[in-house]
Formats: C-alpha cells, sequence, structure tokens
C-alpha cells in the first residue's frame, strides 16, 4: 500500500491548561553563564569529596581552582578549555564508577570532568548551570583506580 502524497497536518483543538512549560528556551543558555557548585551528592565513599580523602589539598588546590573558573563562563571552561575540561561518555568511566552511578540513582547522560591539577579531576554532572560535584579524584592518569583512564599515547 503506497503512502498518502497529500501532506498531513496536526490540529489541535484546545491549548492543554498548566502553569508552566517545562522544558521551555535555550537548552544551552547556561554556556553564558558563570559557574555555581552544589555538593550535596558528592559521595562520601568512594573517590570521596572529604577531609579524610582529600586532606589539606581542598584548601590548597581545590577551592582555589573553583573560585577561578567562578571568574569564567561555561563556554569558557568547556569549549574554549576543552582539553583540560571536558564531558564524559558514561562508557568511559571505570565499572566501579558507573556501579556508583546506579547506587546513587544519578541517571546523567554523561559526566563533567574539570582538571583541578596534572592528575587531580573533579567529576560531577550538570543542571542549568550548576555543577553537582559527585568526585574527586587524586590519582587521575594511566591507571585501572582512577575514574576515567587516560590511555598514555605512545606507550
Amino acid at each position: 500500500m503506497a503512502g498518502s502524497k497529500r501532506k498531513k497536518e496536526v490540529k489541535q483543538k484546545v491549548v492543554p491548561n498548566g502553569r508552566y512549560i517545562a522544558q521551555g528556551g535555550d537548552p544551552e543558555r547556561y554556556y553564558c553563564e558563570y559557574p555555581a557548585w552544589a555538593f550535596v551528592n558528592s559521595d562520601q565513599e568512594m573517590w570521596a569529596f572529604s577531609q579524610d580523602h582529600m586532606g589539606e589539598s581542598f584548601w590548597t588546590e581545590v577551592l582555589p581552582r573553583l573560585k577561578a573558573l567562578e571568574a569564567k563562563t561555561w563556554s569558557e571552561i568547556l569549549v574554549r578549555d576543552k582539553k583540560q575540561n571536558h564531558s564524559l561518555n558514561l562508557d568511559e568511566l571505570n565499572k566501579t564508577a558507573r556501579d556508583r552511578l546506579i547506587s546513587k540513582y544519578i541517571e546523567a547522560e554523561s559526566l563533567i570532568s574539570l582538571r583541578i591539577t596534572g592528575n587531580h579531576r573533579l567529576y560531577g554532572y550538570m543542571i542549568g548551570r550548576v555543577f553537582n560535584v559527585l568526585w574527586y579524584d587524586d590519582d587521575h592518569g594511566d591507571n585501572s583506580t582512577c575514574i576515567c583512564r587516560s590511555h598514555l599515547k605512545h606507550t
């Protein structure tokens, strides 16, 4: 049976009542905004964002870096500096990290990696302009204990 050659148009009799449109506006508008940080979902067991795991590095590395990033827009952080700060597909994470996301009921499509120092990273997910911190990885590199293994070239 051949399809109809006539163009079909959907007609809506009534506009549904509601208080607001759940998805409206430009979904990428956060690129022009400055970052905000949320720590409510930070993991306290694996790659913990805690004093026991981080020690003095919170005061000497993490907090100064977060303060510096607050002066930039998300476009500068994620587009201009994409080699250091970038999104990750969940398939790129090690199995323990993927399992932790499931156990914490986090259904993100991707995670963001923010470079703190050479081998220190913050991992989290975005809701609007807010970066929700999940993990602090102080051993990022070509090893099996980090959240997202970085394979060294020419080795």
